[in-house]
């Protein structure tokens, strides 16, 4: 993975973490959990980033 693009995607990350916690220490739910479905999205993406280098390597 490339280096700028790793830390804009944990940029990106904890900047909607900090925004959930912030949501959710002021009662709003449903605005907390809007970082989880960006969270599964980015998980399925390095998985297929890593599966396709590995592909690559072999």
């Amino acid at each position: 993975m490339n280096m700028y693009f790793a830390v804009f995607l944990i940029v990106f990350l904890l900047a909607g973490l900090a925004y959930s916690t912030y949501s959710f220490s002021q009662g709003r739910f449903l605005e907390g959990m809007s970082i989880f479905p960006w969270l599964i999205a980015c998980y399925f993406f390095v998985q297929a980033w890593e599966r396709r280098n590995r592909n690559d390597e072999e």
